[in-house]
């Protein structure tokens, strides 16, 4: 897994992209992040310790905002509809216990409904994982290289368009993502967690 620090280096070595300071690599490097961490759902890396507050069916099982789950350190509930700082409890006797992949499991149900569990976890990968690296590079590039919005400009005689063919399913600026680099995303996507 490259670090952040080793993509800006990978990011100037693209064509014409050498003259970038620091700190315009590491804009496009947060923009591109931004764009993966919307489409992933979770905040994926670096690895930090939150709380996470998860509504409950009343299963056994919960999915915490997680897919690389290290530890939780504590989990409480609350009771229905009480929203005062000191209604959450501890879950005693360590009735629960947890996955790699951000579920936190217990013997017996959750208490269901709306914010019902709140769990102090460490989540996330300390770099970016597996091909997260390229699609960020390729994302930076476009982001880099796109026009600013111009679709159509005339100033007397001189007239100035850009027009870039796009998949349909592309949404947002210069960087979007391409069909195999949301293959690549859909690996650390919540939506698809199993």
């Amino acid at each position: 897994m490259p670090t952040m620090d080793e993509l800006r280096e990978r990011l100037r070595r693209r064509p014409g992209m050498a003259g970038l300071t620091d700190a315009e690599a590491d804009d496009l490097l947060d923009e591109a992040s931004d764009m993966v961490r919307d489409y992933c759902g979770w905040h994926i890396w670096p690895r930090q310790e939150m709380t996470a507050t998860a509504d409950s069916i009343g299963g056994g099982v919960i999915p915490l905002p997680t897919l690389m789950l290290h530890a939780v350190t504590a989990v409480e509930t609350r009771p229905w509809a009480d929203h005062a700082p000191d209604a959450w409890q501890p879950v005693a006797g360590g009735g629960w216990d947890w996955s790699e992949n951000g579920h936190l499991i217990r013997r017996g149900c959750w208490p269901a409904g709306p914010r019902r569990v709140r769990a102090f976890i460490d989540s996330g990968y300390e770099d970016p994982p597996g091909a997260i690296g390229s699609v960020l590079l390729g994302l930076a590039v476009r982001t880099y290289r796109m026009p600013a919005g111009v679709s159509s400009e005339q100033a007397g005689g001189e007239s100035l368009s850009y027009s870039t063919a796009r998949d349909p399913m592309e949404s947002g600026p210069g960087g979007t993502l391409s069909s195999p680099e949301r293959a690549i995303l859909d690996r650390y996507r919540l939506a698809n967690r199993p």
